[in-house]
């Protein structure tokens, strides 16, 4: 996963370019979208890369992998405000026996920093798996100023680590949020970058969350809608529900739009036009996000 320089848009839309390179990472016939049912997010994570055609297709031998999931927040893990412990541990699991050389689970908690993955049992689980690192980001010197071919976002801070990870795999948990309408994939990238509150106070809040996915561009984004959050998002408490269900798939935005049917957020069964930056990220190129056109797969586990 690299990141995109501003002269590689030169003589070309966005769009286009984006879209070029997310079309050679397809393998024929990979579906857009993997719809997993279940209830043990071990077995559904297994169903998933099955579906998709096995680890091998994103992890190769001698890799070095960033897991990002959200666990910025000191909450248990049924409020459903961050990605469930278990889930973050089957997928490391899945790509150290693929033969990863690391995997580094990355996070920039706002606040509490430690108490955060404590709280929300990320420690505890992947205690199981020693040989994946946790990784708080937090220090200026964790971030590299990257340029970004935006329309709001020109430049931002982003996680090293990431700039020079071989796979990024974007681990979201699925949530509402007060702001941006809800928080899965493309919102999950703001915990990879140095700034965020310019994101809040200075730019416009969609565009440039959707700016930011054209450099932060993982190989394979999961929504894990084991349980949702459905109100008082970010954070919560709020009201949940536990759809059981975790959809996957490369490109971004198709898998954020997808992801929109989990559940009722914010009270309301929400589509891209109503989540502006899902939206603005296909128009950049970063998927497709009319449902009816995605090839879906739905399996149980």
């Amino acid at each position: 996963m690299t990141a995109i320089s501003r002269r590689t848009f030169v003589g070309g839309s966005l769009a286009a370019v984006a879209a070029l390179r997310y079309g050679r990472a397809f393998a024929a016939g990979e579906p857009d979208i993997v719809d997993v049912q279940g209830t043990d997010p071990h077995k559904m994570i297994a169903a998933l890369f099955a579906a998709l055609g096995g680890i091998g297709k994103f992890v190769k031998k001698g890799d070095f992998v960033v897991i990002k999931p959200n666990a910025a927040f000191a909450n248990p893990a049924e409020w459903g405000s961050t990605t469930h412990p278990q889930t973050v541990l089957a997928v490391a699991q899945a790509c150290m026996e693929a033969k990863a050389k690391g995997v580094m689970i990355l996070e920039f908690p706002q606040a509490k920093g430690e108490m955060c993955l404590k709280r929300c049992g990320l420690i505890e689980a992947m205690a199981a798996l020693p040989a994946a690192k946790i990784k708080l980001l937090g220090a200026a010197s964790d971030f590299q100023k990257t340029t970004v071919p935006g329309v709001a976002l020109k430049s931002t801070d982003v996680a090293k680590n990431v700039l020079s990870a071989d796979v990024l795999i974007n681990l979201s948990a699925a949530k509402a949020h007060y702001q941006s309408g809800v928080s899965l994939g493309l919102k999950n990238h703001m915990g990879l970058v140095f700034d965020r509150q310019i994101f809040h106070t200075a730019l416009d809040l969609h565009q440039a969350i959707a700016d930011l996915g054209l450099v932060i561009k993982p190989n394979l984004t999961i929504i894990d809608g084991t349980r949702a959050l459905l109100t008082n998002g970010p954070a919560g408490p709020g009201d949940t529900a536990t759809p059981g269900r975790m959809v996957a798939g490369r490109r971004i935005a198709s898998v954020d739009a997808y992801g929109l049917t989990l559940a009722k957020f914010n009270g309301k069964n929400m589509t891209p036009a109503d989540v502006r930056h899902i939206e603005l990220a296909g128009k950049a190129g970063l998927g497709e996000t009319d449902v009816a056109k995605l090839k879906v797969k739905k399996v149980s586990a």
